[in-house]
């Protein structure tokens, strides 16, 4: 029964054995002169679009890896500045507090050396004075009395009441 099917077919061995010399023969030559530049082709760009990814990559990498350095150093200086700042800050509050206590030692001296002075010149001063009122008392107890009067008895009469007690004060 296959034979009558086969006979049917009107199948004929040489003309099937041509045609897959044929086919064979197609098909080396196919391989040779279209697949193999084709699929070489084909190749080359793919390990060109790996290759270009790859670079891709590498570049994206290299862009995350300075993003980060990049914002490592911004905080880095921003450390820096807060830190020069406080300082700054430090320092002039110190360089303030010991301008203020200077100024007031310097005023505090001043004040003293002044209150000193004045002390100086108002004894100096109150010396003088009792000295004019005990001339002056003298001239006027010599005027009252005249000649009868002894300057040298009523000299240490008079300084005892100016001076206030003190007969050895002059």
């Amino acid at each position: 029964m296959l034979d009558a099917i086969i006979k049917s077919l009107r199948f004929d061995a040489t003309i099937f054995l041509m045609q897959l010399i044929m086919f064979l023969v197609l098909w080396v030559i196919m391989t040779n002169i279209y697949w193999k530049p084709v699929l070489g082709r084909i190749g080359a760009r793919q390990h060109a679009i790996e290759e270009a990814h790859d670079r891709v990559e590498a570049t994206r990498q290299d862009m995350e890896q300075l993003r980060a350095d990049y914002q490592a150093r911004i905080i880095e200086i921003e450390s820096e500045a807060r830190t020069r700042i406080q300082s700054a800050i430090k320092e002039a509050q110190t360089e303030r507090e010991r301008a203020i206590t200077e100024a007031r030692a310097d005023a505090d001296a001043t004040l003293k050396r002044g209150v000193a002075n004045l002390e100086t010149e108002k004894n100096e001063a109150l010396v003088s004075l009792r000295d004019q009122i005990s001339s002056l008392a003298l001239d006027v107890s010599l005027k009252a009395l005249g000649s009868a009067a002894d300057v040298e008895a009523l000299r240490p009469f008079v300084q005892q009441r100016v001076h206030g007690g003190d007969p050895a004060r002059n």
